[in-house]
């Protein structure tokens, strides 16, 4: 754990701020929910929380997804890819790209018809090839709130509505399984 400097009075109603800087760094953005820990030397630690990654069973949904469309899968929060299927494990952990964060912010099932590994992924160094093929993204969303994305891909072969029905149920089973 690393100091910051930064002090904070605690207010009647019992809040803090989290500093502007800190909350830029951290990607925390108004809406987002943090989890509270509270460590043996009496240290209270915030972590972003993400529903998404407490699904149980999620590679199960995942062999399901692949079964069903044929296609690779990976599953997101908002901010980084959570899990995917065996082609996909490099993507793990990484910051979701720009091509994800639109079909969120939109809120709507986006295809992409050929993708690179930036549209879903930061960190793709651009002499490499990233290209993916054809693209699907259906956001999870539970009460008016963005929490995450299936991610559905071919090398092979167009995606269409067929991809985009099941994606979209998924993303809806996804949505009443977390909690909040």
């Amino acid at each position: 754990m690393k100091a910051t400097g930064i002090v904070r009075k605690i207010d009647n109603l019992g809040r803090v701020v989290i500093p502007k800087e800190i909350r830029k760094e951290m990607k925390i953005n108004n809406g987002n929910t943090l989890e509270i820990f509270v460590d043996q030397d009496d240290s209270v630690i915030l972590k972003k929380y993400s529903p998404v990654e407490e699904l149980d069973r999620l590679e199960d949904y995942i062999d399901t997804l692949i079964e069903t469309t044929e296609c690779n899968v990976m599953i997101t929060d908002t901010d980084k890819v959570v899990a995917g299927s065996k082609e996909m494990e490099r993507y793990a952990k990484r910051p979701v790209g720009h091509g994800v964060k639109q079909a969120m912010e939109n809120r709507n099932t986006e295809i992409i018809e050929t993708a690179t590994e930036a549209n879903i992924c930061e960190g793709c160094n651009k002499h490499d090839k990233c290209e993916l093929g054809s693209v699907l993204i259906s956001p999870i969303i539970k009460q008016g709130d963005v929490l995450g994305a299936i991610i559905l891909s071919s090398e092979n072969r167009a995606l269409g509505d067929y991809e985009s029905k099941i994606a979209e149920t998924s993303s809806k089973i996804f949505s009443k399984q977390l909690g909040l």
